[in-house]
């Protein structure tokens, strides 16, 4: 077996106080995301520069007001622009050179590449504008979460080991985000994985680099 996850703070996307938390997913991916990255470039910027709010409603309001949210979700062009104004923003408030650089990742050795880097990875659920209305249902029908791992059993068997952003209860209560394992062959039609790397600005030193695991 071998695996590999990345720690960071993980948003809810129903906390009391979120605004439209049924398609609050996206913000909360970004915000998971932007704050991985924040936690680094404090680490080694050289002035000191805005981020997400203390407040983890705060924040999750804010992007979903800045990333052009809507009820109907964020699709992912949207959400790599938000994380890439977000990103760079923040890159060059602390004095660090370099850019940030989202790309469409093409299957399992992709993702499990990044989180090899220390890089997180937006995942999105989707079944409906992939057209896969039939057969076995996915875990999310249409959902962002943050990939933070991977697991590979021994005989080959690959799960992708995301953050989902929190579920409601019927009594109005909500729980907050949790790690979850999916697996990948039976699930990766509906996926869309975005990557996020920051460029030219001494990342290697950014990635807090996280070496797989096997046994």
């Amino acid at each position: 077996m071998r695996q590999n996850r990345l720690s960071f703070y993980p948003y809810t996307q129903w906390e009391t106080g979120i605004r439209s938390p049924s398609s609050a997913c996206g913000p909360a991916a970004i915000a998971g995301i932007v704050g991985f990255w924040e936690k680094r470039l404090a680490e080694e910027s050289v002035k000191p520069f805005g981020r997400l709010p203390a407040d983890p409603v705060q924040a999750v309001n804010d992007i979903y007001a800045f990333s052009g949210g809507t009820p109907l979700g964020m699709p992912a062009p949207v959400l790599a622009f938000a994380l890439r104004r977000l990103l760079n923003k923040r890159l060059r408030d602390s004095g660090l050179p370099g850019k940030t650089v989202t790309r469409r990742l093409s299957g399992f050795e992709a993702y499990c590449a990044e989180i090899d880097a220390g890089r997180l990875v937006a995942v999105k659920f989707d079944k409906w504008f992939t057209f896969r209305w039939w057969g076995r249902r996915p875990v999310f029908d249409y959902h962002w979460t943050v990939g933070c791992g991977y697991r590979i059993e021994d005989d080959g068997t690959a799960f992708l080991l995301v953050h989902d952003a929190g579920g409601r209860g019927k009594d109005g209560t909500f729980v907050r985000s949790r790690e979850r394992q999916v697996a990948y062959e039976r699930h990766r039609g509906v996926l869309t994985m975005v990557g996020v790397k920051l460029e030219g600005c001494g990342e290697n030193s950014l990635h807090s680099l996280s070496h797989p695991e096997s046994r």
